[in-house]
């Protein structure tokens, strides 16, 4: 049975979850406003859209080994701090590019946080006991998707416009502080490693630069062909050196950030491509359906939000149940929900055809709520059977991976599908647009499910009910997966 501390620790990792997360579910219902008041072209809509993103992936790797190394606590704290900030910037924004800043701040700033916690969470909980951390993980997820939307739909409501985007964005301050609080208070500074850090700061520059050239033409397609080419050509050079840095490191003696042990695990890789599918699909399309909602039905914030509240709140439900439902099914439990959301995705494309608008809206929460029933099963039990792959002295480097893999995936998929959906014509979504959009998320769902079919007959973890404690030193690890699950 978990601490006292332990439990106050959970609950800031829940927490931080929590208010970063809500972030990004109330950015959406500020576009109609902050767009024309900051004079956003399309081109800005979709980096404010999609910055958050991006650097949310940058931050996941340093913070990851940051954490490894010295301890979460502080790594915790410092995200946090960064987080408001950027939130500070974003929120008294002049111009469009004054916002796109602060939100690459904040992006970052939870990146940190995050890596820190699903590292407390490795360090701190074995078995059953990770999966049911990772199900309240998931749980405030999906509670952020309900009060954010609701919060923001009111305060858009009863606030004058000009005013209201601002107050939306500054929504999660008071959770941030909060949380701050209890992470200075309860959470580890285990994480550490015995003796001196290798930290492989090449590594992490030359990563984060490439990450940036990659995304930017996605996110901006206007760059031109030009600086589209040297984006691409400085993500070739940038990839060749950091693969010939990694092996001249590994030789020297020092931990590389591209851990070989986790690159060659068949568990890890492909549990993380599945991620980044499923990741990608899910939050572009409820970046379209819900811009469809409030432009193209012309639909008020606080109606969207209760539209889309079913739909969260099957999630919290299902993943109150990921433990039991995993028992039950096993190695095809992935393949099982994942499999079920596909099929509601590509449902939902063909009734976007509906002509009447009741028809198509109860359709719209119907299906959603399906998917987000399916969403709340798959989830924990995808992030434990992928993360139980990683060592001792890696946990925080495992999941800043995983994060990362979704992270860069919802740049490109929300970039893609937004650019699909709007069909250039501005900042709206027609009928048609949000089929084509959907179509897009449709195909990365069927790749994700093709994958996870392939790893079924393959080995991977099973629940053990017996926790074993993390060792600090990699030097004394097992060589195989730890903290519970095993092969």
């Amino acid at each position: 049975m978990a601490s006292s501390r332990d439990r106050f620790a959970l609950a800031a990792c829940v927490g931080a979850g929590f208010a970063t997360l809500l972030d990004q579910s109330v950015v959406t219902y500020t576009i109609p406003s902050l767009g024309p008041q900051l004079g956003a072209t399309t081109g800005g809509v979709q980096w404010f859209l999609a910055v958050y993103s991006l650097t949310f992936g940058v931050g996941l790797v340093p913070g990851g080994r940051l954490g490894d190394a010295y301890g979460r606590r502080g790594m915790f704290v410092g995200g946090l701090v960064l987080f408001l900030l950027g939130a500070a910037l974003s929120v008294f924004a002049p111009g469009i590019g004054w916002a796109i800043a602060g939100r690459a701040v904040q992006g970052f700033g939870a990146g940190v946080v995050s890596a820190q916690v699903l590292g407390v969470i490795q360090d701190v909980f074995a078995g059953r006991a990770r999966i049911r951390a990772l199900a309240a993980y998931g749980m405030a997820a999906s509670a952020s998707a309900i009060v954010g939307p609701l919060a923001a739909g009111a305060t858009i409501a009863l606030l004058p416009e000009p005013v209201a985007w601002r107050v939306v964005l500054a929504i999660n301050v008071p959770f941030i502080l909060a949380v701050a609080v209890l992470a200075a208070r309860f959470v580890p500074r285990g994480g550490g490693v015995a003796g001196r850090p290798s930290l492989d700061l090449v590594g992490i520059a030359v990563t984060a630069a490439v990450v940036l050239l990659a995304t930017a033409p996605v996110i901006d397609p206007g760059l031109g062909a030009l600086r589209t080419g040297l984006a691409i050509g400085g993500v070739a050079v940038g990839s060749a050196a950091l693969v010939w840095w990694e092996r001249r490191y590994a030789r020297r003696g020092g931990r590389p950030l591209f851990s070989p042990t986790l690159l060659r695990s068949r568990g890890f890789t492909g549990g993380s491509v599945v991620a980044l599918l499923w990741f990608g699909a899910a939050v572009a399309q409820s970046a379209i359906v819900t811009v469809f909602l409030l432009q193209s039905l012309g639909m008020p914030a606080v109606v969207v939000a209760l539209v889309l509240a079913p739909s969260a709140a099957a999630r919290i439900a299902t993943s109150a149940l990921s433990s039991r439902l995993h028992d039950a099914l096993g190695r095809w439990t992935l393949v099982t929900f994942l499999g079920a959301q596909t099929a509601c995705s590509i449902a939902l494309i063909a009734l976007t055809g509906v002509t009447d608008g009741v028809a198509l809206l109860v359709w719209i929460i119907v299906l959603e709520a399906l998917i987000g029933a399916a969403s709340g099963a798959f989830e924990p039990p995808m992030r434990a059977l992928t993360l139980a792959h990683a060592r001792p002295g890696e946990y925080g480097l495992a999941a800043s991976f995983l994060q990362l893999a979704q992270r860069l995936s919802a740049t490109f998929c929300v970039a893609l599908v937004t650019g699909v959906a709007f069909g250039g014509i501005g900042v709206a979504v027609s009928r048609d647009g949000l089929q084509a959009g959907l179509a897009v998320c449709g195909a990365l769902l069927i790749g994700a499910s093709a994958v996870a079919v392939a790893m079924v007959p393959g080995r991977v973890p099973r629940f053990s009910l017996r926790a074993r404690p993390a060792v600090a030193d990699e030097s004394c690890a097992d060589p195989g997966p730890r903290g519970g699950l095993q092969e």
